[in-house]
Formats: C-alpha cells, structure tokens, sequence
C-alpha cells in the first residue's frame, strides 16, 4: 500500500510549558509516515531543549532554529524545506487526534480533493475536558466568499484543521509584514484557486485557549485592513471590492453587538440597583471612599 509522506510544520516562539504535550500529539499519530519540522523562532525559554529531546528519540523529528523573525517567516521555512506531499500545520500550543492524519488523507484520497479540514475543540488546560469550537464549521461552504466574508464573524478555522495538498504553497507564502491574520490570507490566496475542498465534521484538532496567545491580546481590525491590503495586488478588483465591504460588515455588526450588549446591561435590574446605590452614597458622602475599598477588592482576587 502506498503511503505519501505527510509534513506536519511547527513554529514555535517560548510555548515550552505546551511543547511537550503537542509533540506527543504528533508521535502518538496512527499514521507513521511523516516528517515533522520544528521551526524554533528565535526561542528564549527551554523549547529547544524540550525538541532536541524528541528528535534523538525519533528522526522523523527534524530541529531548525531562526532568529525571531515571526510566525509566517517559520512557516514559509518550513514549507519551502518540505519534503512530503500533504501538508498539516500546527501551532506548539495545540494538539492533534492521534489519527488526524490517517482521516484526512484518508478522505482526500478517497474524496479527490485537494484540502481536507476537519471539525475541533477547545480546551484551556486539560484535553480532557474540552468545550464546543467557538466557530460552527457545519454551516459555511468552503469558499473564497465564505472565508471573505465571515472571518471572524462566526467562520474561523484554526490552522491545524486543515490537512493541504502541498502543491498548493508552489507560488504563495504567509505574509511576513503582518503579525495577525497571517493565515486568514494564505487561506483566501489558496481558496483563489478553487481547491476541491472535504469537510470532516469529526473533531480531530484541539485549539487551546491560551491567555498568552497571539490572538487574545491584540485587536484585529487594524490587521485586518493591513491585510486587505496586502492582498489587493493578488486579487481581481471585485474580489477585492468583496473583500473590503465584508470587512467594513463585520465592524458594523461589532459595533451593533456591543451597543446592543450595553443597552440591554444599562435596563437591567442589576445596572438599575447599582446605579441606585451609587446615588445614595454619593448623597450620603462616602462614594469616594466606597471605590476604594471596591478597588482594593479587584486587586486581590
């Protein structure tokens, strides 16, 4: 029986205290032909150590190290030094299925499809206790337009669901001047090429909740137009004309939804009582004196 070799690609930038567990992910794969290509970015913690571990115990392990540079430079390494013909991303905090590989090359094989992406779960520190995704992949079409317009309005696909033909990469590249939504636009130039695309709604990727993560603590809107931008030379004008409208969508339907949130707070019976106490101690003279001690409170918890 034929078995292609299948390239799974991590970049990694001080997720030491999750490396461990992710690499396991990868080892524990049913599947057993694949290279797995640690791209450590610039690491100042102890990822390297944790690695080279792995790669003396397995030479399917393959270390590399850059300087900092950012997540799209280790992935853009990564695929141009690629040995297999599929290709599986992975971030260094999160984690596979044991047999995410053999179901989706399973299923692109049998399907003739040129991307497979499957279903996943959330969790924050134990796998085994995981929450629904936070995106419902069972209602979109996997589409230019689709990943266009709702990106981050209900349609959001962690990385390590896809499983690509890596073919796909030959003549595009992450974006190397953005530092979020890098692989929204590599999705979008990909789905430019209308790839046949097979959705496996079983969950074979874990996305942890990271407090620390990338995209918990900066916001997106600013990315998001660089990101447009960037990917006017590579669009048609009404594709990009698409694509800039869907964008200014999903700021107002944003901005709808809080202002919706803020009223719906400012009529209940808990703003009301607040507002009410509030007025009586500032009748009473010791408003001042109440903030303190309720900031005081904040700070210890």
């Amino acid at each position: 029986m034929f078995e292609p070799l299948v390239t799974i690609i991590i970049p990694c930038y001080n997720q030491d205290q999750f490396l461990a567990e992710t690499l396991q992910s990868v080892f524990d794969q049913t599947y057993s032909n694949w290279e797995c290509l640690f791209i450590n970015d610039g690491s100042t913690d102890a990822s390297e150590s944790i690695i080279l571990d792995w790669v003396q115990r397995d030479n399917r392990f393959q270390y590399y190290k850059t300087t900092n540079l950012g997540v799209s430079t280790a992935r853009n390494y990564g695929l141009r030094i690629a040995q297999g013909e599929y290709v599986q991303f992975l971030d260094a905090d999160d984690l596979l299925t044991a047999d995410k590989l053999i179901l989706s090359l399973d299923a692109l094989q049998k399907n003739k499809v040129d991307i497979v992406c499957s279903n996943y779960l959330v969790f924050s520190t134990k796998v085994t206790v995981t929450e629904p995704p936070f995106s419902n992949l069972d209602h979109y079409e996997f589409n230019f337009y689709n990943l266009a317009r709702y990106w981050n309005d209900g349609f959001t696909v962690p990385c390590h669901c896809w499983f690509f033909k890596a073919s796909l990469f030959q003549n595009i590249s992450f974006p190397l001047d953005l530092t979020a939504q890098e692989d929204w636009v590599m999705w979008l130039l990909i789905f430019q090429q209308k790839p046949k695309t097979f959705y496996l709604q079983k969950p074979l990727a874990f996305y942890r909740r990271n407090p620390l993560g990338r995209t918990n603590v900066k916001g997106f809107f600013d990315e998001t137009l660089l990101a447009i931008r960037y990917l006017k030379p590579f669009l048609k004008d009404s594709d990009f004309q698409f694509l800039y409208e869907s964008a200014l969508i999903r700021f107002n339907n944003g901005m709808l939804y809080w202002r919706n949130r803020t009223d719906a707070l400012k009529k209940s019976n808990t703003f009301k009582f607040g507002l009410m106490c509030k007025k009586a101690l500032k009748r009473a003279g010791l408003l001042v004196i109440a903030k303190k001690i309720f900031y005081s409170l904040q700070l210890t918890k």
